[in-house]
């Protein structure tokens, strides 16, 4: 026992800190850190570049995805570019980048278990762009995208390349 008004002190040697309690402080750092570094790396990729799609929204089916090919231009230089249109029952457009999430592999409709499918790594996904198997960490990113009159626009980043094409390994 201590002596009556004697101070306790801390000693980090003596006073081991709880594993779980490290895991917590671990994790939240890491989620801190990542943060951070994906606000300055998101910060690098410089504004999206507003793209008119040759195509109408009454062209697109309600649940029929459809690939709409383009050419992103940015001062000089132009990349050939796409991006999934997916039109919902509520009269929604989403747009999805044609890279898979897994390694920037380009990817396919299939109507045969009505998926997006990615033969570099057999990532799958839904309509709704949700992971349905194989290694993809994420969902499908989406573009922003309006319908402006009777023309679509879609926001592509300025940094875009062209997906890797999609050979099985």
């Amino acid at each position: 026992r201590r002596p009556a008004g004697d101070t306790p002190t801390f000693d980090p040697r003596a006073t081991p800190v709880p594993r779980r309690h490290m895991l917590v402080l671990m994790g939240v750092g890491t989620v801190a850190v990542s943060g951070g570094l994906g606000a300055l790396l998101a910060g690098c990729a410089g504004p999206p570049v507003t793209v008119t799609l040759d195509i109408s929204p009454a062209d697109l089916e309600v649940g029929v995805p459809m690939e709409v090919q383009f050419t992103l231009v940015e001062g000089s230089s132009s990349t050939p570019a796409s991006t999934w249109l997916v039109k919902k029952a509520s009269g929604e457009l989403v747009s999805y980048d044609p890279r898979c999430t897994h390694a920037n592999c380009r990817y396919d409709w299939t109507d045969e278990g009505d998926r997006f499918k990615c033969a570099c790594h057999d990532g799958q996904f839904a309509l709704d762009g949700a992971v349905l198997a194989g290694p993809p960490p994420r969902p499908l990113n989406r573009w922003p995208n309006r319908v402006v009159g009777d023309t679509i626009e879609v926001d592509v980043p300025s940094n875009f390349e062209t997906p890797k094409e999609s050979l099985p390994t």
